[in-house]
């Protein structure tokens, strides 16, 4: 009988411990490794399925373009017109699952469990905002990078996802493919390391 195989952080190795985190002045990263990642495509105009989607998450799939909800500390974000992320905390994953396999039964929809694939990385801190546009192009500036947008972008020459988070400071979230978590991070602890962020 084979036993299963213990979910790794694709950052485990940068610091030995559970979570990765470092701090500058004015910026802090940390690793969020305790997500579960799920992504669900379902047609926009799928009135059915996105009753039974509200009805087992309480929220709506977010159809406004860049934008994600969260509602029972359940985030879901509007990839594009037919496809989300849903973003849970680990030990609320098979309920998540139970739920998304029933929104989908008998219906033109269908999710995939992503978690290994991915991780994501928080920066937050007065400077968060100088230091992540120093690798996106896209004006992340709070008057225009609103609290509950997203947007999918080219960061230090490889994708990921951004999200600005309700908070009391500025604080992002990247989602990274795990093949590409250990270069950011890395670039991100370089750019980190400049004068500016320095203690």
């Amino acid at each position: 009988m084979s036993s299963r195989i213990p979910m790794v952080s694709p950052l485990a190795h940068v610091s030995g411990k559970a979570t990765t985190k470092v701090e500058f002045t004015g910026v802090a990263l940390e690793e969020l490794p305790s997500l579960c990642h799920c992504i669900i495509r379902l047609q926009p105009d799928d009135k059915k399925t996105k009753t039974k989607f509200r009805r087992s998450f309480g929220s709506d799939v977010p159809t406004d373009p860049n934008t994600f909800l969260i509602s029972n500390d359940i985030l879901v974000a509007w990839l594009g017109p037919d496809e989300w992320i849903v973003l849970s905390q680990l030990f609320n994953s098979n309920d998540v699952m139970e739920k998304l396999i029933e929104v989908v039964a008998d219906q033109f929809a269908t999710w995939v469990d992503v978690t290994n694939a991915q991780t994501v990385i928080r920066v937050t801190g007065p400077k968060a905002v100088d230091l992540l546009s120093r690798g996106i192009s896209y004006d992340l500036h709070p008057s225009v990078f609103l609290a509950g947008s997203c947007i999918q972008t080219v960061m230090a020459r490889i994708p990921v996802t951004v999200l600005k988070q309700e908070s009391d400071v500025q604080c992002i979230d990247l989602i990274v493919k795990r093949s590409f978590a250990d270069y950011l991070w890395r670039w991100l602890i370089d750019a980190g390391q400049e004068a500016e962020f320095q203690h």
